[in-house]
């Protein structure tokens, strides 16, 4: 036999080779003594290939508690304070003990360490090698030069449980719970309070568009009473004039008695007249004779008294632009001040030659082209705004958008709020004939669709855009002329309603 040293070393090598083989493998793990024997062989030279063969059987199912098992043997073998104690002396002598051995070692001390599944355990080994030095001495192995110890260092320490930062990852997660709690609390009322101002908005838009649809009913009532009674007086008012105008004759012809004529040829068929009744006429002859007599009756006149002479038409030498207005007709004009003007005399007055100067059109609707010649001056040509409108409503339009003297969205606010304050009574009137046809929102809508720029367009047609977003916008301005005129409608009806109930009743107190 040759020295105990190289005795135990062989010894190391054919346990190796055993263990290689899964039969001779179970029959050193199932001996009693076998891995105390492996374990005590830290003593002596062959401890890298110790290191080896343990950190094999610790994998193994069963292996881990017989490593420590035989650790614990070792300790009381070689009386040792603490367990691994004599392993911690040779990975720190590293003076003594090559780097193979230094990476065996930490090789071997994670797998006793993190290969258990119970966490409690696990950190008792940890820290039970933390006693015997071994974080002081991982934290100068850091900056060390081999690769393969840095990796082993590396994972101990990334797989280290810091208790300290765990209770406080403990109890900052239960802070955050109970905030994470509290916050779906709060969440949950905010959402019932919105449920419930949801709920109450719905009801009040409810009872509004109950209250608007009565408003609405009652108005159309209103109107056609107001129709019924306008039409009724109209009918009341004709007969009592022709009753007027008969009894005015009868007491004319008792007021001037004169002998009797001849008999007066069958009278010729009056004229036409403006009252409903026609006044029988006068005999010829018997007015003739008469003292100065009462003046005409209505029918009698030879022309009508709202007849209008014929105006001469005025001819412009430029074409001016053209008003947007419906002309009277002829039984319109009694009472204006187009039956009393003399337009010859204005012709005496006003130079049209010069106002025809400041408002004619050129070709494109500007300025002649005379002028851009006298100017000499070129233009630069403005960039075209898109309308979708036609060309007769783009004019009105504008027109239109000129007495508006708002801004748009001022207009919109106005509208959505009935607000007669920022938008009088002309201005609500001007706005319902600009109110957008079914056509021209849907051409809008598609405009929109297509993501085109908005603006490209005119603004006429930016305008009519954003009213087109107004919900129900006819039926609001429809209330706010309505409300606008809603005092002055009772006025005006107000004496009609009375001469209708004063007649009312003397129909009914009459005998007949």
């Amino acid at each position: 036999m040759g020295e105990a040293k190289d005795d135990i070393h062989v010894c190391i090598m054919c346990l190796r080779a055993i263990m290689n083989n899964k039969y001779g493998f179970n029959m050193v793990i199932e001996h009693t003594q076998a891995i105390n024997c492996i374990a005590l062989s830290l003593n002596h030279k062959s401890y890298a290939l110790v290191l080896e063969l343990l950190a094999a059987i610790c994998l193994v199912k069963g292996g881990h508690q017989i490593i420590l098992s035989a650790f614990d043997n070792f300790k009381e073998v070689c009386g040792e304070k603490k367990r691994f104690e004599t392993l911690m002396e040779y990975f720190i002598n590293y003076e003594v003990f090559n780097i193979d051995f230094m990476v065996a070692c930490m090789q071997f001390v994670n797998i006793v360490v993190h290969s258990v599944e119970d966490m409690n355990f696990r950190v008792h080994l940890q820290y039970e090698f933390t006693q015997i030095g071994l974080d002081d001495y991982l934290e100068k192995l850091r900056q060390t030069e081999s690769e393969e110890l840095q990796v082993q260092i590396s994972a101990y320490l990334d797989n280290v449980f810091d208790v300290g930062a765990l209770m406080e990852d403990s109890e900052t997660k239960s802070a955050a719970l109970e905030q994470v709690a509290e916050l779906e609390e709060q969440l949950s009322r905010a959402n019932e309070q919105i449920q419930e101002m949801e709920n109450e908005l719905m009801a009040r838009l409810v009872e509004l568009e109950t209250h608007l649809e009565t408003v609405i009913r009652e108005r159309n009532e209103l109107l056609e009473i107001h129709k019924q009674t306008d039409e009724e007086l109209n009918t009341t008012l004709f007969q009592e004039v022709a009753q007027l105008v008969q009894v005015q004759w009868m007491e004319d012809l008792l007021l001037y008695p004169v002998a009797a004529p001849p008999p007066p040829p069958p009278p010729p068929p009056p004229p036409p007249m403006m009252s409903a009744v026609p006044p029988p006429p006068p005999p010829p002859q018997m007015l003739s004779r008469l003292p100065p007599g009462p003046p005409p009756m209505p029918g009698m006149m030879q022309a009508p008294q709202d007849a209008m002479t014929i105006k001469r038409k005025f001819q412009t030498k430029y074409k001016l632009p053209t008003l947007n207005w419906i002309a009277l007709k002829p039984n319109q004009v009694k009472g204006t001040i187009f039956s009393e003007l003399d337009e010859d005399k204005l012709y005496s007055i006003i130079d049209f030659g010069e106002f025809e100067e400041h408002f004619k059109l050129g070709i494109q609707g500007g300025f002649s082209d005379r002028t851009d010649e006298i100017n000499g001056s070129k233009r630069f040509k403005v960039p075209e705004k898109v309308t979708l409108l036609e060309h007769n409503r783009l004019r009105n339009m504008a027109i239109s958008r000129r007495k508006v003297e708002l801004h748009c969205d001022v207009v919109v606010r106005a509208i959505n709020a009935l607000d007669l304050t920022t938008l009088s009574q002309e201005y609500v009137e001007i706005l319902l004939r600009m109110v957008p046809t079914e056509a021209e929102m849907k051409a809008y809508k598609e405009y929109e669709r297509n993501r085109k720029p908005v603006d490209a367009l005119t603004d006429e047609d930016k305008f009519l855009f954003q009213l087109c977003k107004v919900e129900r916008l006819s039926q609001k301005l429809n209330i706010m002329s309505y409300m606008a005129n809603f005092a002055e409608n009772i006025q005006l009806i107000t004496p009609q309603i009375h001469a209708v109930i004063a007649a009312s009743r003397s129909i009914k107190n009459s005998k007949r």
